[in-house]
């Protein structure tokens, strides 16, 4: 056997020797931003970013947790401050910002998420797309039909690795994907064709509202929202409308794990343990020639130029 192999610690092997393929079970959580303007080059991109819970290991159950601080006692004065839906853009008090400030805690902390807390998110410069090779008709869906399935396929190979993968569930924040008469089955469908390893246990994307009160799985819609929401404030930086102290003192507690992933996305000894855990990526590079079948080649990257570290530096001044 080729040694590589006998030192890789993702492999098991029986009692002949042979290599066992572990099997895995997980829920997909996604969340999309659209069309935000880089301050730098004037191109517009759009967001996915998905939470992956390893259902032997549940992210759920310690996101209800840290909203709650393990209070569930509904008469104590607590409660009320601690129930309240959580949206990015939307966050504007004391309460909303210390939920997510524990559940931003919590993900830096790896002696609590290192095993339940995988999050990936792919930024799509649509100025870079070549337009001809999406629907006209339906231009957004069509590019983010294709690009949600990459995300996933990735994701679920970066984190899980050389192991069979069982999706029992794909949930998607409610919005335009579940009108389009492709996106709630295709993606599904497309893997299960192109993936051996992956097992779907259902046919369709379930779409979930905002409202935890109504589904507490819509916990980690919200919880996506918000590490979307912050991340992308990082990299593009702050809108005058959207400042605030509570979002300020939120992106201040994201900002040194933003700048490890994409300065050093393969550092295995980052005090966050974010390496193939905890990911960002861009993608295209550049503009390529439709004509061109190698266009897609090295077109994936991780280095960006980040607004909200130069804006409180003040170097953003200087472009």
């Amino acid at each position: 056997m080729n040694p590589a192999l006998q030192q890789n610690n993702y492999l098991k092997k029986d009692l002949f020797g042979l290599i066992i393929n572990e099997q895995i079970e997980v829920n997909i959580y996604a969340d999309e931003i659209m069309s935000r303007k880089c301050p730098y080059s004037g191109n517009y991109w759009h967001y996915i970013g998905i939470i992956v819970e390893d259902c032997s290991n549940p992210l759920l159950p310690d996101i209800i947790c840290e909203r709650f601080c393990n209070n569930f006692d509904k008469k104590s004065p607590y409660y009320n401050k601690n129930n309240l839906p959580i949206h990015w853009v939307d966050i504007c008090s004391a309460d909303e910002k210390n939920i997510c400030k524990r559940w931003f805690q919590y993900i830096l902390n790896p002696s609590k998420s290192h095993k339940k807390f995988y999050c990936y998110i792919l930024g799509i410069n649509d100025s870079n797309l070549n337009k001809e090779e999406f629907d006209p008709n339906s231009n957004f869906n069509s590019k983010y039909n294709r690009f949600f399935r990459t995300a996933i396929k990735y994701a679920l190979k970066c984190f899980f690795r050389n192991k069979k993968i069982t999706i029992k569930n794909i949930y998607h924040e409610q919005g335009q994907q579940q009108l389009h008469h492709y996106f709630p089955w295709h993606v599904i469908h497309k893997l299960h064709s192109e993936e051996s390893n992956f097992t779907f246990q259902k046919n369709e994307i379930e779409f979930l509202q905002k409202d935890h009160t109504i589904d507490e799985r819509s916990n980690i819609i919200q919880l996506i929202d918000c590490v979307l929401g912050a991340v992308t404030n990082v990299i593009h930086g702050v809108e005058e409308s959207n400042r605030g102290k509570y979002r300020t003192e939120l992106l201040n507690l994201m900002l040194p794990l933003v700048q490890r992933i994409i300065r050093e996305p393969q550092n295995k000894n980052s005090p966050y343990s974010h390496f193939n855990r905890i990911m960002i990526r861009f993608f295209p590079k550049e503009k390529t020639d439709l004509n061109d079948p190698q266009r897609y080649r090295n077109q994936f990257y991780n280095v960006r130029p980040l607004k909200y570290e130069d804006d409180i530096s003040g170097q953003g001044k200087l472009f």
